[in-house]
């Protein structure tokens, strides 16, 4: 801030390769406060906020429930299927434990976030947050790994899909053709270019994997045994408290944290009618999150212990396991769809932020989206079959970036826009939150720590085994 209180304007985060590109600014950050609030709102220009003309593309068209459904539909699909082996690993009541507090902290966390966004209404991704807080290094670095993130968990889903297709059809074509077609009909619907075009899919992908998941829950809690489990007498091991060795702990930390992992908030917010709705839409992500979560992992894992499949549709039988795989299709389509999407709009927004082509139909404007959507979707379906350790790598990229995006770097946002304040009227409240969001960078820094150096050891341990598959191979992955 400048000694009259002006806001000091700052070069803009453009990244625009188009000769019509206009200069931005972002100003310095404001401290917000309930009682006093510097307004340098205006100082930052909304990379949708242009008027649009006849026959231009209006972003900024979701009401709050559609945001609320868009950011559930995310971050609630097969991640919610691993909790009860986290269970089983981490024992009941420990796991419980960690999912409310990343629960809690997820929650806060994104609260802070859209204020942050509030403070800075030119941010659209997580680059645009690293060019605030450490200029354009900042912005390659979290802009890049925010884009891998995506592209990698797109490419988790379009296997997902395959691992679908192969469980209803028992292997009725080769794992590659699966593979082709979801990455071809996800990225077919991405070509939609705003959230609210389609947000409608996220309900029908929403009940298809809570209906999905609701069968193998009540599935393994009517039956008299685990489905899984040996002819004979059998014990399911149920345990309050376990004993993991530390890479097995911190590995179902992190399949944890991953389930929470949530890094498109930003882009969401951005095309949002009323963007201060958007706690709206965090309570009622929160909600269903924490007691889906907490009600499908305690409940599975009781009723199947040791005997528990991950992903967690297998533990109902191989019936069973072909009717919930079959419904939670639409589900699992709609996380590649939207994932594929989130990647293709960060590079679409990098490339003509600026220009009038962003929101206006000429050609470089859909030659640059489509090139952008149908470019993510082959290189996540590359990245998908060439590596033959892929579940194991994207662990290992959830370790490295979803501590960093979902954690860390939330606190470091907190403290960014805060830390002035703590010399100008250092309340006790102040200070307490400076504090938990001191915590936070902490914990991310030693979930990154401990969760990367546990996802090395498994991918190790998959290849001392012989577990390793093979490069664009045809084998059966729902066994």
């Amino acid at each position: 801030m400048s000694p009259s209180g002006q806001p000091i304007a700052l070069k803009s985060p453009s990244n625009s390769f188009v000769a019509e590109k206009e200069t931005k600014t972002l100003a310095e950050p404001p401290a917000y406060d309930a009682e006093v609030q510097v307004q340098t709102h205006d100082a930052e220009e909304d990379v949708f906020g242009n008027a649009v003309g006849e026959g231009g593309v209006e972003y900024k068209t979701m009401n709050w429930m559609q945001a609320a459904v868009l950011l559930i539909k995310s971050q609630v699909g097969l991640g919610v299927l691993s909790l009860p082996s986290a269970m089983h690993t981490l024992g009941a009541v420990p796991a419980t434990i960690i999912i409310l507090v990343l629960g809690l902290m997820s929650a806060y966390g994104v609260y802070e976030l859209g204020q942050f966004r509030r403070n800075h209404p030119s941010v659209h991704s997580v680059g645009d947050v690293g060019y605030i807080l450490a200029g354009r290094p900042g912005r390659e670095f979290l802009g890049w790994a925010y884009w891998l993130l995506q592209t990698f968990t797109a490419a988790s889903a379009f296997l997902s899909v395959s691992i679908s297709l192969n469980a209803v059809s028992s292997h009725g074509s080769c794992t590659i053709v699966f593979t082709v077609v979801a990455a071809i009909a996800a990225s077919l619907v991405a070509t939609m270019r705003t959230f609210r075009s389609i947000s409608w899919f996220g309900w029908v992908g929403l009940v298809s994997i809570v209906t999905a998941t609701l069968i193998v829950t009540i599935a393994v809690g009517v039956s008299d045994r685990p489905p899984t489990a040996p002819a004979g007498p059998f014990d399911k091991e149920l345990r309050a408290f376990n004993n993991p060795s530390f890479a097995e702990a911190f590995l179902a930390i992190v399949n944890i944290l991953f389930a929470y992992a949530g890094t498109s908030f930003l882009g969401v917010i951005a095309e949002m009618r009323n963007p201060q709705d958007f706690n709206k839409s965090v309570g009622v992500l929160a909600s269903f999150e924490m007691s889906f979560y907490l009600s499908i992992g305690i409940v599975v894992y009781y009723y199947c212990g040791q005997y528990v499949a991950s992903p967690a549709l297998g533990s109902a039988g191989p019936l069973l396991k072909k009717v919930s795989y079959g419904i939670a299709i639409p589900a699992l389509l709609f996380s590649a769809i939207i994932f594929t999407h989130y990647s293709a709009k960060y590079l679409f927004v990098r490339v003509l932020r600026g220009s009038r082509h962003l929101q206006s139909e000429t050609f470089v404007h859909w030659s640059v989206w489509l090139t952008c959507v149908f470019g993510c979707g082959a290189f996540s379906f590359i990245i998908a079959e060439v590596i033959p350790f892929f579940n194991s790598l994207l662990g290992l990229v959830g370790a490295l970036f979803a501590s960093i995006f979902s954690i860390g770097l939330l606190g470091v946002m907190w403290l960014f826009d805060n830390y002035h304040r703590l010399h100008l009227r250092c309340s006790i409240k102040l200070m307490l939150m400076a504090i938990l969001n001191v915590l936070m960078v902490a914990f991310g820094l030693v979930l990154l720590g401990a969760g990367t150096y546990a996802s090395a050891i498994s991918i190790r341990d998959e290849f001392n085994k012989g577990t390793v598959g093979s490069p664009f191979s045809c084998a059966d992955n729902s066994k």
